[in-house]
């Protein structure tokens, strides 16, 4: 039930994937009940940690609820969400993603792909490598090849005023966003950038660390502005003054692969040592890793000299040369949450929800902080 060569997704999310298809497929019975850790330890043939990790995610995901003194059961409105049988039918999902070769966006792919096979509908992929004229291209030949919903990334600042994304709502075409932005009318699955934030300002605190500096993207990207909120306020949260104590940088880079290149320029020329600054939050692992290089080189220490975090919990990070401590953003699970929801629009033949999800991330700490 389980892949234990596949290095790529940690086994809790293999197993949680595989409970949550078991409960809408109802293998759990009528009442919905799961079985207790033991059993399911021993059925996936897992460590006891690896299954209450699983758990505690469908827990957040709201999967799944306990009832004091009766056990654990399948939320009924998961298990209704969408009808398997009504939606096995040959119909075109879109996907317009931005980056798929760099690790973030291409491991929310799988995640769709699969949920694609498992519905036996087609994916329809394009790839708009952040030009917003070729996205809008890529939109409309979508939307002339009879596709029955769209799944958008995009790193627009706005969805207002955008003649494509009018259209969308004009015509009534099902669309959900996997990425935060500001204005949107339509549905949003992702990681909660407000929530990690904090977790990495509450991190380097307890590690003492009373000087800081933040690098997250430029102003406008609600994802961005949200890890920024969420860090900025956990810090103060502990008395710390983020005017004297935080410095700020907004950055800008073409794709998600060139932020290694940005964070390893920023780790040669950054004079954190004569700022005084003891820890660095960087809003991608990549830039993270590309600035961990670059201090390293220049004979500093991490932790010692300098702790670094990162955000995402790439695949690379457990391989850096000091462990990257970074926020994990549960991809796979964005990817398969998206592909429900937009199957749940186009059954009930809406076109647009105000549900907005946002999945809870946790800290993973490694040796770099």
């Amino acid at each position: 039930m389980v892949d234990y060569t596949d290095t790529s997704e940690h086994l809790y999310l293999q197993v949680a994937n595989h409970l949550k298809k078991r409960i809408k497929n109802k293998d759990f019975g009528e009442d919905g009940r799961i079985p207790n850790y033991v059993l399911l330890s021993q059925e996936y043939n897992v460590s006891m940690s690896t299954i209450k990790k699983a758990m505690q995610l469908l827990n957040d995901e709201n999967v799944i609820s306990s009832r004091v003194g009766k056990g654990t059961y399948a939320n009924p409105d998961f298990v209704e969400a969408v009808d398997i049988p009504s939606m096995m039918n040959d119909g075109q999902i879109g996907l317009l993603i931005r980056d798929i070769e760099g690790p973030y966006f291409s491991a929310i792919y799988r995640g769709l792909a699969d949920e694609a096979d498992r519905y036996n509908k087609k994916l329809l992929l394009t790839v708009s490598r952040d030009i917003h004229q070729q996205e809008d291209a890529l939109l409309q030949l979508m939307l002339e090849n009879n596709t029955e919903g769209l799944l958008i990334t995009t790193r627009r600042k706005s969805l207002y005023g955008i003649t494509t994304y009018d259209r969308l709502i004009d015509e009534k075409i099902p669309t959900v966003l996997i990425h935060d932005v500001y204005d949107s009318r339509f549905p949003i699955v992702d990681v909660d950038n407000y929530i990690g934030g904090r977790l990495v300002a509450e991190h380097l605190i307890k590690r003492k660390i009373k000087n800081f500096a933040v690098f997250v993207g430029e102003n406008g990207f609600r994802s961005d502005d949200m890890r920024l909120k969420g860090f900025h306020e956990g810090l103060k949260d502990y008395g710390i003054d983020v005017r004297k104590n935080c410095l700020t940088f907004r950055l800008s880079f073409t794709t998600e692969n060139s932020a290694f290149e940005e964070g390893y320029k920023i780790g040669k020329t950054f004079s954190f040592k004569e700022l005084g600054i003891q820890g660095v939050f960087m809003f991608n692992d990549l830039l993270a890793m590309g600035f961990q290089k670059a201090v390293l080189e220049r004979g500093m220490r991490i932790p010692e000299d300098i702790a670094v975090v990162g955000f995402d919990n790439i695949e690379r990070c457990a391989e850096a040369r000091v462990p990257l401590t970074t926020v994990e953003s549960p991809r796979l699970v964005i990817g398969e949450t998206a592909f429900s929801l937009l199957l749940e629009l186009v059954q009930k033949k809406r076109f647009t929800d105000i549900r907005n999800i946002f999945i809870k991330p946790k800290l993973v700490i490694r040796d770099s902080a």
